[in-house]
């Protein structure tokens, strides 16, 4: 070691003594602040010029210069300085398929979608629910653009400024740049309920599954709207434990697939016991088969209901918990010891847990005939449990591991809620979010869909494919009728584009025959 150099402290380097800023950018913020800019005018006319200057270096150079505080203004006088003009985004139109090339920041991922929607066929189901077009804009550019920013996961169609200039999201609608949020919001109020529920019919055969059982898991959402003056009625919202004015909304899951089958969100108080009929109706009109079996909570129908579901000519299948009372618990307690059945149900990771059951016929008030009933004690709750079905085949283990995947389509409303922002209606008009809801079920599927399909990722929530796979930026090159994206280069990107239908190119008719193909780019 060399003598006088201290091997335990490190000599303290000082920064630079003079300002390294170019002195035509220093001429340029003096020159603004005689104009009387302030320093957030003066950053945004540099950036307008291709100068990025925080602003504490602009405030440095402002108090080396001399300058002054600017005294304080009023609005009047703030508006009265010339700052540079907005861009202002081009208008929507059919895209023009010329040789060029562009990029976009985070809509790399939407692109990747554009082959599953050729493999699935889901143009044409789009195109056959005969939803309204616009004068400059088909049916079918319309409904891509609103799921383009459902599989964006964008929070709110008023906050276009994300995405109005984004020429990828333009690309997958088969247009130059998606239409603005007033066209969204007043297109969105043309759409009725009979082409949500001719598309929902359509989704059925895009989504088919081999694995499908036709069994499927039922519940109620409560949506929540805040508006003061809410013609809304009042519905029970379990995650703010009180009732608020709310649009009632139905998510039906197939537990097999993670797939969510149906939504309404026309659901009144009037109307909503009678909402697993109209299910059923529903599938049996797309299918030709009625479910074999429909598992719901307490005070999701009536008994009379239950009853009608029995005595159909399928004699459909139902699982359900029975309302319990205090005459029904004390019934419970009387019963004898050593009726009890102790069994345990598998659970989660190989787990199990050993609870008792008694297992029994009964009767119901306005339920035609004999039902069974399997009560549930030492199973994690204070009070028992009292599981009601019309299934005598099964056991008693099956039943209840059934019941316990209902959970299932809970985890996908929250994550509806979590993602695609169900949660968050602009509007308290029924037919607004019922259209949502139908286009978050499709952006739902295709998150599914596309998981499946990626090795090691399959059980994963949409939240998680986006952050991990789509959201990330990309080079386009249009050449000869073919869109290359380069995807920048990301953790997971080669397993995505290990994805079968993402390692060929695929040819998109209903663009014009436009062919698009995808690699990794070699820049993050």
């Amino acid at each position: 070691m060399a003598l006088g150099v201290n091997p335990f402290f490190e000599q303290k380097k000082t920064g630079p003594k003079q300002r390294r800023t170019e002195q035509g950018v220093v001429d340029m913020v003096i020159m603004l602040r005689k104009q009387n800019y302030a320093i957030t005018d003066i950053r945004a006319a540099l950036y307008a010029q291709d100068q990025a200057l925080s602003l504490d270096t602009i405030n440095a150079i402002l108090k080396q210069e001399g300058f002054a505080p600017l005294p304080k203004r009023t609005r009047q006088e703030r508006i009265a300085i010339q700052l540079p003009q907005k861009i202002t985004p081009p208008k929507s139109v059919a895209w023009s398929y010329t040789d060029e090339v562009f990029t976009t920041e985070r809509a790399a991922g939407v692109l990747v979608f554009l082959p599953l929607l050729q493999s699935l066929g889901i143009i044409k189901a789009i195109e056959n629910a005969h939803f309204p077009s616009t004068t400059q804009l088909s049916s079918t550019q319309m409904i891509l653009s609103f799921l383009a920013l459902k599989l964006m996961g964008n929070a709110r169609w008023s906050h276009d400024s994300v995405w109005n200039m984004d020429r990828a999201l333009g690309l997958f609608a088969g247009l130059n740049v998606l239409p603005k949020a007033t066209t969204l919001s007043s297109y969105s109020y043309r759409v009725q309920r009979t082409s949500n529920l001719t598309l929902l019919k359509n989704l059925v055969e895009c989504f088919k599954s081999e694995e499908e059982e036709s069994e499927f898991n039922l519940d109620f959402k409560a949506i929540p709207h805040w508006g003061d003056e809410s013609v809304l009625e009042k519905n029970w919202c379990g995650a703010r434990s009180k009732a608020m004015k709310s649009i009632l909304a139905l998510i039906v899951q197939c537990p097999k697939t993670g797939m969510v089958s149906y939504t309404d969100a026309e659901l009144k108080h009037s109307t909503q016991n009678d909402a697993v009929l109209e299910f059923v109706d529903f599938w049996k009109a797309g299918k030709g088969i009625a479910p074999k079996m429909l598992i719901f909570d307490s005070r999701f129908t009536t008994y009379e209901n239950l009853s009608k579901l029995n005595q159909s000519p399928e004699k459909i299948k139902f699982l359900t918990i029975r309302r319990r009372g205090k005459k029904l618990i004390e019934q419970v307690n009387a019963l004898p010891e050593d009726q009890w059945q102790i069994i345990q149900v598998e659970r989660a990771k190989g787990k199990k847990q050993e609870m008792r059951i008694y297992d029994r016929k009964t009767t119901l008030g306005k339920y035609e005939g004999e039902i069974r009933e399997i009560i549930l004690t030492d199973h994690g709750r204070q009070r028992p449990t009292f599981l009601i079905t019309n299934d005598f085949d099964l056991n008693a283990k099956q039943l209840i591991r059934k019941y316990a995947r209902r959970w299932m389509v809970e985890k996908e409303i929250a994550e509806q809620i979590a993602f695609f922002h169900l949660n968050s209606p602009s509007s308290s008009i029924v037919v607004k979010v019922d259209f949502d809801l139908t286009l978050s079920l499709l952006a739902h599927n295709l998150y599914r869909h596309l998981a499946q399909k990626l090795h090691g990722f399959e059980q994963c929530n949409a939240e998680t494919i986006h952050r991990d796979f789509l959201d990330n930026g990309a080079t386009i090159t249009m050449h000869n009728g073919s869109a290359h994206v380069s995807i920048k280069k990301k953790t997971h990107l080669p397993i995505l584009l290990n994805v079968d239908l993402l390692k060929n190119e695929t040819s998109i008719p209903w663009m014009g025959g436009l062919k698009i193909n995808f690699s990794g780019g070699s820049v993050t």
